[in-house]
């Protein structure tokens, strides 16, 4: 089954982003901080990973330099900074996607089921070191 992480500082953002995640179909795992969610994304390698951009620890882009040092997930980000200026700047770093919190339980699928339809042939949970 396909497993998607999600990482959100905000307890009560967390579970709604699961709960959505799991209505449409997929198990996740949830982590409350970046680190948290860079340890778990070592750890068990999901096949996909949501990530808030803004949090106290690491922030959504530290996340994403620092999970590609080790691993090709494809990563989206789900934020409540949803300007052009972050679509630019995550477009240009290789984000999967990115989608604003205002979202609903729909376009957070079909944005999941974009990105893995993407990922299609590629090796998703592949190890770089």
């Amino acid at each position: 089954m396909t497993v998607i992480l999600v990482v959100d500082d905000n307890p009560q953002m967390a579970e709604l982003i699961q709960e959505m995640v799991q209505i449409a179909g997929y198990e996740t795992e949830v982590a409350y901080s970046g680190l948290e969610g860079l340890d778990k994304a070592r750890e068990g390698m999901p096949d996909l990973i949501l990530v808030d951009l803004m949090m106290p620890d690491i922030d959504g882009w530290e996340v994403y330099h620092k999970l590609r040092e080790f691993s090709t997930i494809p990563v989206i980000f789900v934020t409540a900074y949803n300007t052009p200026q972050n679509q630019a700047k995550a477009e240009k770093m290789g984000v999967a996607g990115f989608i604003g919190k205002d979202l609903t339980p729909m376009m957070l699928a079909q944005q999941i089921q974009f990105v893995l339809d993407e990922q299609g042939g590629k090796q998703r949970r592949e190890y770089l070191h």
